[in-house]
């Protein structure tokens, strides 16, 4: 089919127009990066490492619904 130059010239243009728009960030962050404060962690991220640690302390201890063997009651 026939592509019209129009639509691929648009769309080069725009992709131009993010390049530099993500150079001039990184421009930005690298001359201002004393600036740069972490931001404090979202739901997921806490989640995320609650569950982490979870599984780290889970490992090391036993299961409360294991039971001893017959023999040994």
């Amino acid at each position: 089919m026939y592509e019209h130059p129009y639509l691929s010239q648009q769309i080069t243009r725009f992709e131009q127009e993010q390049m530099e728009r993500s150079a001039e960030r990184a421009r930005f962050i690298a001359e201002h990066a004393d600036q740069i404060v972490a931001r404090p962690q979202g739901v997921i991220r806490r989640m995320l490492g609650r569950l982490a640690a979870g599984s780290r302390t889970r490992a090391q201890r036993p299961s409360p619904t294991t039971c001893e063997p017959v023999a040994a009651r």
